[in-house]
C-alpha cells in the first residue's frame, strides 16, 4: 500500500474514532492528534518539494511522514 493510501486510511479511522469519543465526551490522545497533524504537514511538504524539483527534500519529508504513520498505525493496531 502506498504512503498516501496509508495516510488516507489512517485519517478516516482517526476521524471516526474522534467522532465516537466526542459522543462520549472524550477526546483523542494529544500525542496522536499531533502525530496526525505532523503526518499531514510532512506529506504536504513532500508534495511541495517534489513539485519544485527538490527531490532530496521530498524524500526526507516522506521519511518523516512515514515515521508518523507508523506511530498512528501502532496506536490503531493496524
Amino acid at each position: 500500500m502506498t504512503l498516501g493510501a496509508r495516510a488516507r486510511t489512517l485519517n478516516e479511522a482517526l476521524n471516526q474514532l474522534k467522532a465516537e469519543q466526542s459522543r462520549m465526551g472524550l477526546g483523542l490522545r494529544t500525542d496522536m492528534v499531533n502525530a496526525q497533524k505532523m503526518m499531514e504537514m510532512h506529506l504536504d511538504d513532500a508534495e511541495a518539494a517534489w513539485k519544485s524539483g527538490a527531490l532530496d527534500d521530498a524524500k526526507k519529508e516522506l521519511q518523516d511522514a512515514e515515521r508518523e504513520i507508523e506511530k498512528l498505525e501502532k496506536f490503531l493496531g493496524k
